[in-house]
């Protein structure tokens, strides 16, 4: 009884201290951290804490600062980060592991067993893979981590793409056997694109045949950086059994099988026995770290080279000057270890994200750009006379918040997920959409994201992460304003939306079906940027588009669970785009009678190829327009040149993408092409209107297409098998034979100079470029030729013109007769 009234009195007593810390502005994980080291009076049970914790986590951004001074160490104690790794390199487990150390949940789940934090979707439980980013906050010594999980498998990239847009930082996280894998490589550009500080995480050291050595080298190898070991293993595989932490000069271990009771142990010269051995390896790691971190910060270096004595804290610093500059990540990481599943390794982690990764205040200034009025001008994006801002992270500037998710939600109907850049976002707010041309929007319910669990709050405050219902004409990528600043508005760097490269026929089981079923796709296209629903236009028919197989067919499953409906679906194939090879000027003119009624308009379309530069083609001129599905890009000259009316600027532009959304050649969508239009060109007079210029510059695209020399393009992608040395040669064959594959290279598995290691041994590795058309269901046969010994994962490379065979199968009968490589994998399934 004494001890369950004591627990009561802590809870009371603690809760007390927790207003008193939010009236000062403080934050409560000082307290938790403090109750894990003191026996003060919050040294009640881990759950107490956790109680705690979660209370804490609710309300930090709830509490507005008093003074500048407080704003700034509020915003400057944030890590907005993301865990980034190739599919089961254990990025799940790493981020349950943070949640129970931190005290934000009560017991630790596993994704084996389907019940892990943040995989609350059936699919993600039901398949034991991460399909969506979900988001939570939690504290970790005096500072708030807003963390994103986000999927490992390449057909749900976007989810990454959205996640990194808005990071601070980032975890990648790699499976200490296999090393870099093909996923990684994906994380880590689109990591690199957006300058996303990063620390590794060499995962799964228990495991036979871990390596953190080569796994190092693999890193090394693959992404042309060095790294900074800040941390070693004690013992590997079965013998793992703790670290060495080089920059403290401890040794690091688990007293308890949940890894909740760390022990540091100081390594000293005085030490005997195996401390000795680990001591005289502790000092030959770090001084490897500190003469490789010193060619990369001037103060460590000019230490160094004066052969001056470098303490752990100067160290600490040096480390994290490197780490949080911006693009430093593709020259040089910060590297850690560890086994989550062990529970071992994860405090030291969450120790390094809040020593070594960025703050806002680290990043800031945040450069959005001015748009006058939200009138969205012909040509120039979001708006005509745009200058750069630069926004900073406190709750006294102009709001400013990206959204970079939405979710349909069947209660409370879309959800938006949001970071706040500048400013307070208030509960009930009215808001500016200045991404869609100054739409007003009201915000109706605020909220707190811990996952699947949202808690309503009054605001949310800059450098934070948050959700919002009643955004009614929010989507990926747009800026929110307040409306107090419609005269002034500002756009942030939309996100980039990958191209979906496989398509398929979807049909409601019934015509009573239909609306229900249109709905649906269109709350799944809300949600998800990189799936696309089009009707063909010849024959009704309504086709959706993905990054794979596995992303459509989790949209199937969405449809039969979440939305109670069974449609038809047709088989999969690829999504062929059409594009040009060559420049084209050509004049029309449209003169037409309708009736009794004249229709004018004169103008000159010209087209170019950006086939060659489309890596390039997502970093366009601000001036220029594209189309973040197909890559195709408006530009206007000599602009204002005839003052030509604002509805028939905007007309032409309907026209242009109507004449793009269909090619020449097939009915598939044109892409890789830059259209220019110079209002110089462009005649009128009283029998012109909107719909005339509309129907001009469809028609002269048209033509203009035709005579660029149109082409077929066809996706390509970039193949890893991991295969025994026994089955390489039958895996070759099938590629260079029967997939029109460009093999690149055939090595051993991990690889590097410290050899294979033994899960590896007997194992190889082929790297290709292979049509995607030729992939559909490779995972079969690949099965099939290797007993099931064998791996493979793909990621997009880029879109190349077909040969002169598929060429004339594709404008021959597309529909009518499947290609050939479908027939010949799809018997394999």
């Amino acid at each position: 009884m004494v001890r369950w009234y004591t627990h009561l009195v802590l809870i009371h007593t603690s809760s007390s201290m927790l207003r008193q810390l939010s009236a000062r502005n403080c934050t409560a994980s000082a307290l938790l951290a403090s109750s894990r080291r003191t026996s003060s009076i919050c040294s009640g049970p881990p759950r107490i804490r956790r109680t705690l914790a979660r209370r804490w986590s609710s309300s930090a951004s709830l509490t507005a600062p008093n003074s500048e001074q407080e704003d700034a160490a509020s915003v400057a104690a944030i890590r907005n980060i993301g865990i980034l790794a190739h599919i089961d390199a254990g990025k799940t487990t790493t981020t349950e592991r943070m949640l129970f150390y931190s005290g934000a949940i009560r017991r630790m789940g596993e994704v084996h067993d389907g019940d892990a934090t943040m995989d609350f979707l059936p699919q993600e439980r039901e398949r034991g893979i991460t399909i969506g980013a979900a988001a939570i906050s939690f504290p970790w010594r005096k500072h708030h981590i807003n963390l994103i999980d986000t999927p490992g498998h390449v057909d749900f990239t976007i989810e990454v793409e959205r996640a990194v847009r808005v990071l601070d930082g980032a975890v990648a996280v790699l499976d200490g056997v296999a090393g870099v894998e093909a996923q990684t490589e994906t994380v880590w550009e689109q990591a690199d694109r957006y300058q996303v500080p990063r620390v590794a995480f060499v995962n799964k050291l228990d495991r036979e045949g871990a390596s953190f050595a080569r796994c190092c080298e693999s890193i090394e190898a693959r992404f042309g950086v060095q790294t900074l070991c800040v941390q070693l293993p004690v013992g590997e595989e079965a013998e793992f059994a703790g670290l060495l932490d080089l920059v403290d000069m401890q040794l690091v271990k688990w007293a308890d099988k949940e890894g909740e009771q760390v022990q540091r142990l100081p390594l000293l010269p005085s030490a005997g026995g195996k401390m000795a051995e680990l001591y005289g390896k502790a000092v030959e790691g770090r001084q490897t770290l500190i003469e490789r971190a010193s060619n990369f910060d001037d103060e460590l270096g000019e230490l160094f080279l004066m052969e001056e004595e470098i303490d752990n804290e100067t160290l600490k610093a040096a480390l994290r000057r490197i780490t949080v500059q911006r693009g430093m990540a593709s020259q040089v990481v910060v590297t850690l270890c560890g086994s989550a599943l062990k529970n071992k390794g994860v405090q030291p982690l969450l120790d390094a994200v809040v020593d070594y990764l960025p703050s806002p205040l680290d990043l800031s200034p945040f450069e959005a750009h001015t748009v006058e009025g939200g009138k969205k001008t012909r040509g120039r994006g979001p708006g005509s006379e745009h200058k750069v801002v630069q926004l900073k992270p406190s709750s006294s500037e102009p709001l400013c918040a990206l959204a970079f998710k939405v979710q349909h939600d069947r209660q409370r109907g879309l959800v938006v997920f949001f970071r706040v850049y500048s400013g307070v976002l208030n509960a009930k707010s009215q808001l500016i959409n200045s991404s869609r041309g100054g739409t007003k929007e009201r915000l109706t319910r605020l909220m707190h994201v811990a996952a699947d669990d949202q808690e309503a709050v009054e605001f949310i405050s800059a450098g934070h992460i948050g959700a919002a219902v009643g955004l009614k004409h929010t989507f990926t990528g747009d800026t929110l304003v307040s409306a107090k600043d419609a005269a002034h508005q500002m756009v942030l760097p939309g996100v980039q939306i990958p191209k979906p490269v496989f398509t398929c026929s979807i049909e409601a089981e019934s015509s009573a079906k239909q609306k229900d079923l249109d709905a649906a796709l269109e709350n799944l296209q809300r949600e998800d940027p990189s799936f696309v629903v089009t009707v063909d236009e010849e024959t009704g028919q309504t086709l959706m588009s993905g990054m794979g197989e596995l992303h459509l067919d989790i949209i199937k499953e969405r449809l039969r669970s979440d939305y109670k409906l069974e449609p038809s679906v047709g088989a999969m194939r690829v999504a062929y785009l059409e594009s040009v090879t060559n420049s084209v000027e050509l004049p029309y003119t449209h003169d037409v009678m309708l009736g009794t009624d004249r229709h004018f308009a004169k103008l000159t379309v010209s087209v170019d190829p950006l086939l060659e530069h489309q890596e390039d083609s997502q970093d366009e001129n601000e001036d220029e327009k594209e189309d973040g599905n197909n890559s195709n890009v408006v530009h206007w000259k000599n602009q204002g040149a005839k003052k030509m009316p604002h509805a028939f600027a905007l007309a032409i532009e309907e026209g242009l993408r109507a004449g793009l959304s269909r090619g020449v050649l097939t009915p598939n969508r044109v892409a890789y092409v830059k259209v220019t239009m110079d209002e110089a060109d462009c005649e009128w007079d009283s029998d012109s209107s909107a719909a005339s210029f509309r129907a001009a510059a469809a028609l002269a695209l048209k033509e203009a297409l035709r005579e660029a020399g149109p082409a077929i393009l066809e996706p390509t992608m970039k193949l890893e098998v991991r295969s025994p040395e026994r089955c390489v040669g039958d895996v070759l064959a099938d590629l260079s034979s029967q997939r029109r594959a460009h093999i690149q290279e055939v090595g051993s598995a991990l690889g590097g100079e410290g050899g294979e290691s033994v899960a590896n041994q007997g194992r190889s590795i082929v790297h290709a470029n292979v049509p995607l058309a030729h992939m559909v269901g490779y995972a079969t046969l690949l099965r099939s030729k290797t007993q099931g010994e064998a791996s493979f994962a793909m990621q997009f490379l880029r879109y190349v013109e077909v040969d002169p065979a598929t060429r004339d199968r594709l404008t021959g009968n597309l529909r009518k007769a499947p290609p050939k490589q479908f027939e010949a994998s799809s018997s394999d399934d």
